[in-house]
């Protein structure tokens, strides 16, 4: 069920984006530093603005993601060391203290 619903949003924003596209079709002057420039459609120019923001945002996010990724390694090593600890407790034989 949850697959048709990411298939239906997926047709619905190809289809928002598509129409997007078809009705922004005049071109733009895009000027950079160092005198360079692009000449193209809107639609490309707005799509490439997007993904660059994407990709800065997955560059500023990055350094979080891999230390919470150490921690979990570390966790996860700590917990089978308590495991197996605790493994080792409940196979000792239990002696009467009287």
């Amino acid at each position: 069920m949850i697959r048709v619903f990411y298939v239906v949003v997926a047709v619905v924003i190809l289809f928002f984006g598509v129409t997007f596209a078809y009705q922004n079709r005049q071109t733009v002057d895009v000027s950079y530093y160092f005198g360079l420039s692009w000449n193209g459609p809107l639609a490309l120019a707005l799509l490439a603005a997007v993904a660059i923001g994407v990709a800065i945002g997955f560059l500023a996010t990055l350094r979080t993601v891999l230390r919470q990724q150490r921690q979990l390694a570390a966790a996860r090593n700590e917990m089978r060391q308590v495991e197996q600890e605790v493994q080792n407790l409940r196979a000792l034989p239990i002696r009467d203290v009287v």
